[in-house]
């Protein structure tokens, strides 16, 4: 797996989309939103995604959310293992901040399918939710119905939060996602789409032809001699 460090975030997930996304790439357009909100976040944890592309849409999915059991992006990570046959490109999104609009940061290519099974097994239990409204947040014990009421001294609900049950076992997984891409081999990005898309570099007729002629002067004289004698013997194998 290869790393692409310091790339244009989004400019790159669309080519990579184009390359394999036949139905519904406007799914695309949600990545946008959500990986430009995160860009100006605040909050560390917002700044690293898992990135899905399938024949049919894209998601982008919260690290942090997704090594939680039973939450939305856990079990959507894992749905498409589960349950059909596509064949996904998953990406790790590490965004690095904004520069002259463009959204920055680092992509780590991922084996879908061998991911899905670590997921499954790196995953921690989950604990209370958080509510979290216009005017601030509250817990709410595990397992207890959400019903997106406005809360009568923090106002509207905005969206809720899966909370680990161990939050040091949650970061300790974090920590260890991040320390294995650290160790990817460095890709061209650019090299990478084209690879995709079907239309990597190939040698032009001419360099093929002289490197075949090479070739054939490398090839070693004695196995032009035992190509020889073979001729010899099958002719007369044939003689009457």
């Amino acid at each position: 797996m290869q790393k692409f460090e310091n790339v244009d975030i989004l400019k790159s997930l669309k080519a990579i989309m184009q390359t394999h996304t036949e139905h519904f790439q406007s799914d695309f357009d949600i990545d946008i939103k959500t990986l430009k909100q995160a860009a100006k976040s605040p909050n560390p944890e917002d700044k690293k995604q898992l990135w899905l592309c399938r024949p049919a849409g894209t998601w982008c999915l919260r690290e942090r959310d997704t090594f939680i059991k039973g939450s939305r992006e856990h079990n959507t990570f894992c749905f498409y293992a589960e349950q059909t046959s596509d064949k996904i490109l998953a990406y790790a999104v590490e965004l690095t901040g904004i520069e002259k609009g463009r959204v920055t940061g680092n992509l780590y290519e991922l084996d879908y399918q061998k991911h899905y099974e670590h997921v499954k097994d790196a995953s921690v239990p989950a604990g209370d939710t958080k509510l979290i409204y216009e005017n601030g947040e509250r817990m709410q014990e595990a397992e207890k119905r959400i019903t997106g009421d406005a809360d009568p001294d923090l106002g509207k609900f905005l969206r809720f939060e899966e909370q680990p049950k161990d939050p040091a076992a949650l970061r300790g997984v974090l920590w260890d996602e991040k320390y294995s891409r650290d160790h990817f081999d460095s890709g061209d990005i650019k090299a990478h789409i084209e690879k995709l898309s079907g239309k990597e570099k190939k040698p032009s007729l001419r360099a093929q032809l002289a490197q075949d002629k090479e070739t054939v002067k490398a090839a070693p004289k004695e196995s032009k001699t035992a190509h020889r004698t073979a001729a010899k013997t099958k002719n007369k194998g044939l003689e009457v």
